[in-house]
């Protein structure tokens, strides 16, 4: 949370909903979660009920939902206001979670959404999208809702840090229209037959990130990204650029499960293999580091994860430059108890 966004989310609150103080409003929170502030501020006041939202349990969260695309906790026309910051750039199919957003509003329910429009790259665990005025506005459309205020803010302000500034954050407000009870049907089957017949990814997918280096240094610019879905074993392999180098080469797994389970990791050209564990005492070589601990197996690398970053060192190697592409190739398997 950086200060213009809560500035944008205070004003749309001043705006819109000064007026309506006095009224028992539901007001929902989608990205709840406490990391470096939140808007509870804003709409914790009596008699609103504000319900902090989000995917996993944390600070500042009252309500997990079970699935990011399917909000069974909450009900069909039971929120007046739906609020959101710094959350959509990270959504994977943003464009189901506006459908979700426009099932839960009442008639006449207000939405409003915070996103970045440009900024670096901040996954967490994921960052998918930067998004514009206009597209804002789209999916609003494709909503069926009705936008009142869509903006990019491509000004950078004095009293703002360059942290805010750099993210010239998009805003949308928009109202729910009210609907026929035909048009409320229609809607409702649409949404069940769309999820029947054109389903999301059961699986979560797993990101595999390669940092290569020559300095020991690793960053985020000199790094590859390849995805394994959650639950069976999988063969994944890398590709790094030309000219990569592995003093050393780190490996980071994000959004996973309790569990990582490797039982071969290599690294090779197609003319030489730099590197291959798979037994117990190859993997010896590696080391463990970040949110992450070793635990025994006999057959392999077994890794339990205790945070939002795990990672694993290679050790280093001595690259010809005149060699092919490396790959780092990974036989493993994400998964629970």
């Amino acid at each position: 949370m950086h200060l213009s966004s809560y500035d944008r989310m205070a004003e749309f609150c001043r705006d819109h909903l000064t007026a309506r103080r006095k009224e028992a409003l539901t007001i929902v929170d989608l990205g709840s979660c406490d990391y470096n502030g939140s808007y509870r501020p804003i709409f914790a006041r009596k008699p609103w009920r504000y319900i902090g939202v989000d995917l996993m349990p944390g600070k500042n969260v009252d309500l997990v939902l079970r699935d990011p695309y399917h909000w069974r906790e909450l009900k069909t026309e039971s929120v007046d206001v739906l609020v959101s910051g710094q959350t959509f750039e990270h959504t994977e199919f943003f464009w189901e979670t506006i459908l979700e957003i426009a099932r839960v509003l009442k008639p006449n329910g207000l939405c409003c959404i915070i996103a970045p429009a440009t900024g670096n790259q901040h996954r967490f665990p994921l960052d998918c999208w930067r998004i514009f005025a206009d597209g804002f506005r789209a999916l609003a459309r494709y909503a069926h809702l009705e936008v009142l205020h869509s903006h990019t803010h491509w000004e950078e302000l004095a009293k703002y840090d360059a942290e805010s500034n750099k993210w010239h954050e998009s805003i949308l407000i928009a109202r729910k229209f009210p609907q026929s009870l035909g048009q409320r049907v229609r809607e409702r089957l649409f949404a069940a037959a769309r999820r029947r017949l054109h389903p999301l990814p059961q699986k979560i997918e797993a990101l595999i990130q390669v940092f290569y280096s020559d300095d020991g240094v690793h960053r985020e610019e000199a790094s590859v990204i390849a995805g394994v879905e959650h639950g069976s074993w999988k063969e994944v392999a890398v590709i790094l650029p030309a000219g990569a180098g592995a003093r050393p080469l780190r490996i980071d797994f994000m959004r996973t499960l309790e569990f990582i389970d490797l039982a071969e990791v290599r690294v090779t050209t197609p003319k030489r293999q730099y590197f291959a564990a798979k037994t117990s005492e190859e993997f010896d070589q590696l080391i463990v580091a970040g949110d992450a601990i070793r635990l025994p197996h006999a057959k392999v690398l077994r890794l339990r994860v205790t945070g939002i970053d795990p990672q694993l060192y290679l050790p280093e190697l001595e690259i010809d430059r005149e060699d092919e592409k490396l790959r780092v190739q990974l036989r493993l398997r994400v998964f629970d108890r």
